[in-house]
């Protein structure tokens, strides 16, 4: 099963993420301006902020595989629908409705991997689920790039709807299934939301995406006023993805050996905010490899303990709805940071927006990482050893069913 999560992700968001590069420039054709492309980019994670809870909820009562299925339909659709319009409306309309397909398909495939992965393997589980995910992002702007580069922006955006469609061929023939009872228990948000565990990677989520958001937001547009072609533009984001990972594997072999999260991610965060503050000072494309192959490499470790820290931070009954908010918390990110920079670029440049987004991304792992400690310090008081070691009181908390899941003592 986790080797079919993995393979749909890949599959799935390689095709979407083919969009990424392309859009921006697309629309910037048509005479948006950086904030207008801003306004498209965050229309689409607002959805997706929105959406993921409810789908993540619903998943937990009915089911994964009609949310997975059903978040590949939206997005080959909505694929199909962009190159059919130009103006800044239209399209934020149609990415914001692809959105939808994100909030039903990422919440559905976290939880699946957390419904398989056996005790004290959630790291491993999760750096195979998120190497597909991140290669994904790494190769799918790659090929967006050079679709748009060999055959226009418009056939960029059908290539990407057809990638799609062959992840919704294997998803609608696949045997995906996972047991559900415990998580119709009932569950609800009032269970979780003293749970200083789940703020915490939940807080760490956003400011890591919203420095994200930045620099694939509008890393293409400031490469394209320095020359670079939109292959050119794809190379970068192709050696970021791959760097990314390349750490996921190593991350969480070291998260499950030492039994610790909050240092692999409060480290990976603040590293990437000072690389987002260093990518408009710098110009020549080794340079511009190299800072993207480090921002890559430290977000994969980041996300590696902050997604495994989440899956074992609550019972697998609202594992949906923790997912849910993770991946709200990862849209709100990245729509924050293109609608919140986007006029901070238009009206003082580049310099001073990607300094502002790493400043962001700095106070969110501080407010992260305070969040940790006071989670760490209740469960000393209650006698639970593991100062900032959410995954540790969860395995002793959790033993193996006869399928290898994670149920309450």
């Amino acid at each position: 099963m986790l080797t079919l999560v993995c393979v749909l992700t890949f599959l799935h968001y390689a095709g979407a993420q083919m969009r990424g590069p392309v859009l921006p420039l697309y629309a910037a054709a048509h005479g948006a301006s950086p904030t207008r492309v801003g306004l498209i980019i965050g229309a689409h994670m607002a959805v997706a902020a929105v959406g993921s809870i409810p789908f993540g909820r619903a998943s937990d009562r009915w089911g994964r595989r009609p949310f997975l299925v059903g978040g590949m339909v939206v997005s080959a659709v909505t694929s199909l629908l962009l190159p059919l319009v130009e103006g800044e409306l239209p399209l934020a309309t149609i990415y914001g409705l692809a959105g939808l397909g994100v909030a039903a398909f990422s919440p559905s495939a976290l939880s699946l991997v957390g419904d398989t992965a056996a005790p004290g393997r959630a790291g491993r589980a999760y750096a195979w689920y998120s190497t597909a995910h991140y290669g994904a992002i790494a190769i799918g702007p790659f090929l967006g790039g050079l679709a748009a580069d060999w055959w226009g922006y418009r056939a960029a955006f059908v290539a990407s709807a057809a990638a799609v469609a062959l992840a919704l061929s294997v998803g609608v023939v696949a045997p995906v299934r996972a047991a559900h009872g415990s998580a119709r228990s009932g569950a609800r948000f009032t269970d979780i939301r003293g749970n200083a565990d789940v703020w915490a990677g939940w807080v760490a989520s956003t400011s890591g995406l919203l420095i994200q958001g930045v620099v694939f937001t509008f890393f293409p547009l400031l490469a394209q006023a320095r020359g670079f072609t939109p292959a050119g533009i794809g190379l970068v984001f192709l050696v970021l993805g791959l760097a990314n990972t390349a750490a996921r594997f190593p991350a969480g072999w070291a998260v499950d050996r030492t039994g610790r999260c909050t240092p692999y991610a409060i480290a990976g965060l603040l590293t990437a905010s000072v690389v987002t503050a260093l990518l408009p000072y710098v110009e020549g494309l080794a340079a511009l490899l190299a800072l993207a192959a480090l921002f890559g490499a430290v977000s994969g470790v980041a996300f590696v303990a902050i997604s495994t820290a989440l899956a074992t931070s609550a019972t697998p009954a609202a594992r949906g709805l923790v997912m849910g908010g993770y991946s709200t918390s990862l849209y709100l990110g990245l729509g924050l940071g293109s609608f919140a920079l986007g006029p901070v670029i238009t009206h003082h440049g580049y310099g001073a927006g990607f300094v502002a987004g790493a400043g962001a991304g700095v106070l969110g792992a501080a407010l992260a990482a305070a969040l940790w400690t006071r989670a760490g310090t209740l469960r000393g008081k209650a006698g639970t050893s593991g100062l900032l070691r959410p995954d540790v009181s969860f395995r002793r908390s959790h033993r193996p069913d006869a399928r290898g899941r994670a149920t309450p003592r």
